[in-house]
């Protein structure tokens, strides 16, 4: 029928239930997606009844948002930035740490423990994120695509967050990095960003202390990185600086037993003198790697 409409919130209301995957929904995604239906002013052919505006009101996004919680259909696990979906799974923390902010991504033992290469179970949730600024870089370049002559992006920046109370009996610890990039989430994942697996090697080489300690980065690269050896050699080769690739090579080789091509050409440019060290918290020893040019402060 062509009078037919359809209101706002049951256009939304039937977004989130069957058409968003993802078990959490971070408040600035809540909001993009009211900003979609006012853009388009139609959901499924059918359209929303009573808009009219280019874009919604502070007034609306909050009335909207209230009334999707009364009914039970969102319910917060971050108050005013995270919420529960109702037919979806239960959220984990991981995945709810993920909704927080788009341009972040799980990383260190988290990552580790994604990718099934540590026995740990962890009790702290390890978030990688952009900085506020370049988030809303970020966001201006999306928005300019997506919803050209916008007026207030605000309601679209994900909230910023320093710290939160215990997620799933977890805590999340945010580490924000410089030229943040930006990753995919995982198919299939209810919304998981995370480092691959080259780079979550490499990591463990640069910061062994979020990784569980050097000394079960080196149980991991024992059992592991035979696996993932032309994954590893090709992170190091690409993202390592000289120090990582003296570690890594030690580790693959003296260690692992592991022999490699491009591991070769790191001895050849290796760096001789000075006081690098195989653990860089731990105090400088005499015992050395000639090949490798590194104190074995193990």
């Amino acid at each position: 029928m062509m009078n037919e409409t359809i209101p706002l919130r049951e256009a939304l209301r039937r977004t989130l239930l069957n058409k968003y995957d993802n078990p959490a929904i971070g408040l600035h995604e809540f909001n993009r997606f009211i900003y979609t239906l006012y853009r388009d002013k139609s959901f499924e052919g059918v359209r929303i009844g009573k808009i009219s505006a280019p874009e919604p009101d502070s007034r609306v996004l909050d009335i909207t948002l209230s009334d999707l919680k009364t009914q039970g259909i969102l319910s917060p696990v971050i108050e005013g930035v995270v919420y529960q979906i109702s037919n979806k799974d239960q959220a984990s923390a991981q995945q709810i740490a993920c909704s927080i902010t788009p341009y972040s991504y799980l990383a260190y033992l988290t990552a580790m423990e994604w990718h099934g290469i540590t026995d740990r179970i962890p009790h702290i949730v390890h978030l990688v994120q952009s900085s506020q600024a370049q988030a809303k870089k970020l966001l201006n370049e999306q928005l300019a695509q997506e919803f050209p002559g916008i007026s207030d992006i605000h309601p679209l920046l994900p909230k910023k967050v320093s710290s939160v109370g215990k997620i799933d009996g977890k805590e999340l610890l945010i580490h924000n990095k410089k030229n943040f990039v930006m990753k995919r989430e995982l198919y299939g994942s209810g919304g998981i960003r995370v480092t691959n697996i080259g780079e979550t090697f490499l990591d463990m080489l640069k910061k062994p202390e979020m990784c569980g300690g050097f000394m079960h980065v080196m149980e991991v690269f024992e059992e592991y990185a035979k696996e993932y050896l032309p994954l590893i050699v090709k992170t190091v080769e690409k993202d390592g600086n000289s120090i990582d690739k003296a570690r890594a090579g030690y580790i693959l080789e003296d260690v692992c037993h592991l022999k490699h091509r491009t591991i070769d050409t790191w001895k050849r440019s290796v760096q001789r003198g000075g006081s690098r060290k195989l653990v860089a918290s731990q105090p400088y020893k005499e015992v050395y790697s000639e090949v490798w040019c590194i104190s074995l402060n193990l």
